[in-house]
């Protein structure tokens, strides 16, 4: 409130004397306030002085005056309608006194001044602004609820995608343009840097809109951020608070108006108005018609960005639902799959088995030899199996120890096809292994690399052609600015379609059905690789292929200091 509780005031009064000193009386009900003082001959600038300065009451001496003068106090109280005006008479002017009252002044008092006529001024005065905060108060509640109904219907009308917040905001600007009757309007939002860019407007040019950035605390609008309050300049050319920049638009008018975009004591942006179409200066209704659009663009922009969260958190809780289906289903897979492929052998060592037991003496020594190695040959496959779940469960865990070291990817890539030669060679294939001499070590468990690279050259294997093609090629190559080694096996067997590229490499995953078309395992390889990749700090991926066949790539981290080691 302006009044204090003893009847003073430390309110900021503007003095406008018809002469100098006419008005010298008016501060002695205020001893403690900041006054300022002007002559009504020479009031030109006054309602932004007003503003600048932060006038709380004004005070106007009308002894002599003229009707320039009357026109005066018309334009404070067009720009300014809720400053206390307090008008002084020549006594006895009752006709210059109904010209105050018809202009809007609050008071009206006679020459000459006294501090009983001055103190009941203030009561009328204190008690005037108690009602009309209250009043404020009661509008405010019934336009909110008003707003409130309103963006409701906006959010049932109106999804919170990026898209759709563009229009609202450009929907907003349309709204200003139409109601204020400007030429110019921009609507600013504050970025993640806490500065303003402007994300709608109309009446600048496209380099201007895509341009400009304002700081807290530059010009209009960063004032505006800044401090949490509207400006209205009446005239910038006399206002100086807010020198021309260079290379920002020229307005037609010296009026600006901008307010700020407020959420919950929170300024979130800055609506500003420029140019109005008949060259009028914005007035104090036009300023209250800007905050309220300013409030509703509040609520909508923050309840939009709301429902865009949550929607946004919607999304990611349905993908993890897809997720959790697939790796239900992928585990059903699993687990059929394990049945089959541990049955299989288990039937065979059963079978065996049980003729060595019961059959012994019967059996001729050459087909007993036939039986042990079917039976050490199933035991194997289980073995194989068992072995490779365990080990990509341990590796998933965690639990895995490495030993990292320099290795060379040559010598042991070499030592992985000379496990799968005979199989290379059953299937005759072309083998084409192609390392440049310069080739960077593989910062690995050396181990585990050869673990990776048993998983890829089985697959490649296993899923080539007879007499096809079968190709490791390996090169140098900077990632992100650090050196890192390219490898890559291809074949020519059955092509992965390229919406499988992700599912070949997950746990428990294998295209082809159960009982028609699948190969044998249960899909634990390409994850395994996958899962010693991710501890290296690697990539699996696959790659485009014109040709019949499946190529996958990998990308594997290196040290250039340690290449002479």
């Amino acid at each position: 409130m302006v009044f204090g509780s003893d009847g003073e005031t430390c309110c900021r009064l503007l003095l406008l004397e018809a002469t100098p000193g006419s008005l010298a009386e008016a501060c002695l009900a205020w001893p403690s306030a900041e006054v300022f003082t002007r002559a009504l001959s020479e009031t030109y600038g006054v309602a932004d002085q007003i503003s600048r300065e932060k006038i709380q009451i004004i005070f106007s001496d009308l002894s002599g005056a003229s009707c320039s003068a009357l026109n005066v106090l018309s334009q404070i109280r067009r720009v300014h309608p809720q400053i206390p005006l307090v008008i002084i008479l020549p006594e006895e002017d009752f006709s210059l006194g109904l010209s105050a009252f018809r202009m809007g002044a609050d008071d009206v008092l006679v020459h000459p001044l006294d501090k009983d006529a001055l103190l009941a001024c203030i009561e009328n005065l204190q008690g005037r602004e108690q009602a009309e905060a209250q009043f404020a108060r009661t509008q405010q509640e019934a336009k909110r609820s008003l707003d409130d109904l309103i963006l409701l219907k906006a959010i049932g009308e109106t999804t919170s995608s990026t898209e759709d917040l563009q229009k609202l905001l450009d929907r907003v600007v349309d709204l200003i343009q139409s109601d204020l009757d400007v030429e110019i309007v921009s609507l600013m939002l504050v970025d993640e840097e806490n500065v303003l860019t402007i994300r709608s407007a109309c009446g600048l040019p496209d380099d201007v809109r895509q341009k400009v950035t304002i700081a807290p605390g530059e010009g209009v609008s960063g004032y505006v951020l800044l401090h949490g309050e509207a400006v209205l300049i009446d005239d910038l050319s006399t206002d100086g608070r807010f020198p021309p920049r260079d290379g920002v638009v020229r307005y037609r008018t010296g009026s600006l108006l901008s307010v700020p975009i407020q959420y919950q004591q929170r300024i979130v942006g800055v609506l500003n108005v420029n140019n109005k179409r008949n060259r009028e200066a914005f007035t104090g209704i036009d300023q209250e018609l800007l905050q309220t659009i300013a409030h509703q663009a509040a609520l909508a922009i923050e309840n939009m960005k709301l429902v865009g969260h949550l929607q946004a958190k919607n999304a990611e809780l349905e993908q993890a639902h897809v997720s959790l289906m697939k790796l239900h289903q992928d585990r059903t897979r699993f687990v059929c799959n394990l049945s089959h492929e541990l049955k299989t052998p288990l039937t065979s060592v059963l079978g065996f088995s049980d003729l060595l037991l019961n059959f012994f003496d019967q059996i001729e020594t050459p087909k007993l030899r036939e039986y042990i190695a079917s039976i050490y040959s199933e035991g194997k496959h289980l073995e194989h199996l068992l072995a490779g779940m365990l080990r990509l469960f341990s590796l998933d865990s965690g639990s895995e120890n490495w030993d990292w070291q320099v290795v060379s990817l040559p010598e042991a890539l070499s030592r992985v096809l000379e496990n799968h030669d005979i199989r290379i060679r059953e299937m005759n294939l072309d083998l084409h292994v192609d390392f440049p001499e310069d080739l960077l070590p593989v910062w690995a468990d050396q181990d585990k690399l050869e673990l990776l690279f048993d998983g890829l050259v089985d697959n490649a294997v296993k899923f080539n052609r007879q007499g096809g093609h079968l190709s490791v090629t390996a090169g140098n190559l900077t990632l992100h600015g650090e050196p890192a080694l390219y490898l890559q096996i291809s074949n020519q067997g059955k092509t992965v379609p390229r919406e499988s590229a992700e599912d070949i490499f997950q746990e428990y995953s294998q295209l082809g059905e159960l009982d028609a078309g699948k190969p044998s395992g249960v899909g634990v390889g390409l994850a395994t690789c996958r899962a010693i990749l991710r501890q290296m700090q690697g990539e699996i991926f696959l790659e485009p292929k014109d040709e019949e066949g499946t190529s996958i790539g990998l990308l594997l981290p290196t040290r250039m200091e340690l290449n002479n080691d």
